[in-house]
């Protein structure tokens, strides 16, 4: 009974890493359009970081949505974390970029 709870629990916590993931993806694009139609020359190393940052989200929602799609692949589960993970601490660094790029 208590392995069914964590196994409903962990796939709990894809499903969020895969929608999160999505949610980010199209926030990383978005951003990227805005940069482009700004024509900033000082933010094209925060595009390409966010570029980066586009194919991390883009693998954590592959490896949520694989882990997801098998049953008991705690493995897949972890790494959709880790990536996920990764790729909000990226988005940190490239939002205090964009920061004091503008001053």
């Amino acid at each position: 009974m208590a392995e069914a709870k964590q196994e409903e629990k962990n796939r709990n916590i894809a499903h969020h890493i895969f929608s999160g993931s999505i949610t980010m993806i199209g926030v990383c694009i978005t951003i990227i359009a805005l940069f482009r139609a700004l024509k900033t020359s000082a933010d094209t190393f925060a595009d390409n970081v966010l570029g980066a940052d586009t194919f991390i989200f883009i693998l954590a929602a592959l490896l949520s949505y694989s882990s997801l799609r098998k049953e008991n692949n705690k493995r897949m589960e972890r790494w959709a974390d880790i990536v996920f993970f990764a790729g909000m601490l990226i988005m940190i660094l490239v939002g205090i970029l964009i920061l004091y790029s503008t001053y």
